[in-house]
């Protein structure tokens, strides 16, 4: 029980003519204003208050206006409000509240305790201000807000992906293109956003985006579909692409999310495996035929060696000497197991003009049958540490295919010539005017088992000549051009000088 106090009768006129004032500004007032008493019940509610619930004083009053409360607010706020009244302490909360229209709105609370002018506890006083519009108005910002952090994180992601992300219209315009892009096809996002995808598409692949958007159109996916890109430079890019449509509000497919990964290495590796495979399984039939002809090329030396007494001239005796240097270095290969057994034999200082001499006397009476011209240019005086028979090889392996490609006749020239600038060593090519290689197949000339040559070519001797000039230290090119007017096939070769 609150203390009790004694007032003079001009007192309390005096207070009654305050409380008068209070309630006709309370009344006035753009805000809800609520009294409560000592036992924390509110006592009073000014006029706004009493309109916005749409109810009267005494329905209010005691514990009526809480009736309107939210009850998923009710709890809180009576803690909030109790633990403030016990502890004399000004407060501030917000809850939803039952409007005279039936609709709840959110109430910014503000309560202070009040006092007499004795100081006496009278109980509590607060204003109430409709904060609804507020907090849809900070709802949506919040909103908003939320939204571009997600997109900006969404967007570091894309950024920072790995993996090629690129968003297209259903017409196939650019309109995003992330770091990944500009890293594996070299175009920068400036230079592809607002252009047609088919820029990255080999021109004979257009029909297949065609087949792609369609599929989108209907709300299809695509997944990890292998097919092939082109970068800035004209690289050729094996790929692997995901594609989503992508929605509006209304689901409406109005573009595409494009996933894309190069695997140009995987297939490499995979063209490598198989490449492996093919070459051990050449290697243990190559195994086989060298130990089945191993017997009937001893029977032909054999032979040649009993004719040898019968054959007079030196003519004679110079092409039958040929013909058993050329048996031994067959019987050799089949030894070498199609390039699978490098030759034992320890390199010696050799003049590769002698070796390419050698191996046009054994070449030139089938060019000559075949109205092909040979033109020798031999000007090297150095020579180097070579394995005399995989040079050889190479050299026959080079002339094989120039005469390949000038079955109408034609001609080869061989040059021979010591390299003073940069690398001390010789330089050989072999140059014809043959049919030519297309642009296409050029890149793979020296993978083993291609070839051009549709029934005899076995597509072994230029990877076999590569493996060898490359275990000498040196490197081999080739150019060509199937041109009507510039046709031809160059072959060009340096090996390196090393002192012994």
């Amino acid at each position: 029980m609150p203390d009790m106090v004694t007032i003079t009768r001009e007192e309390y006129e005096e207070l009654s003519t305050n409380a008068v004032l209070f309630r006709q500004i309370a009344d006035s007032a753009p805000v809800l204003i609520w009294l409560s008493g000592t036992d924390a019940l509110c006592t009073w509610f000014n006029e706004p208050w009493l309109d916005f619930r749409g109810r009267t004083l005494e329905q209010e009053t005691g514990n009526g206006w809480a009736e309107g409360v939210h009850k998923e607010d009710f709890d809180r706020c009576l803690e909030i409000y109790l633990n403030n009244f016990e502890k004399r302490t000004p407060f501030q909360m917000e809850y939803r509240i039952q409007r005279a229209d039936g609709e709840y709105r959110w109430l910014l609370d503000h309560g202070v305790p009040r006092y007499s002018d004795a100081g006496l506890f009278l109980g509590f006083i607060g204003s109430c201000v409709d904060i609804t519009d507020v907090n849809e108005i900070k709802q949506a910002w919040d909103t908003q807000q939320n939204i571009s952090k997600r997109l900006g994180e969404l967007a570091a992601i894309v950024e920072s992906s790995d993996e090629v992300i690129v968003g297209k219209t259903l017409d196939g315009i650019v309109r995003s293109w992330n770091a990944a892009a500009s890293r594996t096809f070299g175009y920068t996002a400036e230079e592809m956003i607002g252009q047609s995808i088919l820029k990255l598409i080999p021109e004979e692949l257009h029909l297949e985006e065609k087949t792609f958007i369609e599929k989108l159109k209907s709300g299809k996916r695509i997944e990890q579909f292998e097919t092939r890109r082109i970068t800035k430079s004209g690289q050729i890019l094996d790929v692997s692409l995901t594609l989503s449509p992508i929605r509006d509000v209304q689901g409406t497919v109005i573009g595409a999310s494009k996933i894309l990964r190069d695997i140009s290495k995987a297939k490499r590796m995979e063209r490598s495996l198989l490449q492996a495979e093919k070459l051990a399984a050449t290697g243990r039939m190559a195994a086989t035929i060298a130990h089945e002809i191993n017997n009937p090329l001893e029977a032909v030396m054999n032979l040649l060696y009993l004719i040898r007494p019968t054959i007079s001239g030196d003519q004679g005796q110079e092409y039958l000497a040929a013909a058993e240097k050329e048996l031994q270095r067959v019987s050799h290969i089949a030894k070498q197991t199609l390039g699978y057994y490098r030759e034992d034999a320890a390199p010696t200082l050799v003049s590769l003009n002698e070796i390419v001499q050698h191996a046009i006397a054994i070449y030139e009476p089938r060019c000559h049958a075949s109205e092909i011209r040979i033109h020798p240019s031999l000007s090297s005086t150095r020579k180097i540490l070579l394995r005399r028979g995989e040079m050889m090889q190479v050299i026959s392996n080079l002339l094989a295919n120039s005469i390949y490609a000038l079955s109408g006749g034609g001609t080869i020239h061989i040059d021979v010539s010591d390299s003073e600038s940069g690398p001390q060593g010789v330089s050989f090519s072999v140059r014809d005017n043959g049919v030519g290689i297309g642009p296409d197949d050029l890149p793979r000339v020296f993978d083993a088992f291609f070839t051009t040559r549709a029934t005899i070519g076995t597509g072994i001797g230029l990877f076999v000549a590569k493996q060898l000039i490359e275990g000498h230290g040196g490197h081999i090119t080739i150019e060509s051009s199937k041109d009507i007017r510039e046709h031809g096939t160059k072959v060009q070769v340096f090996l390196p000088s090393v002192t012994s």
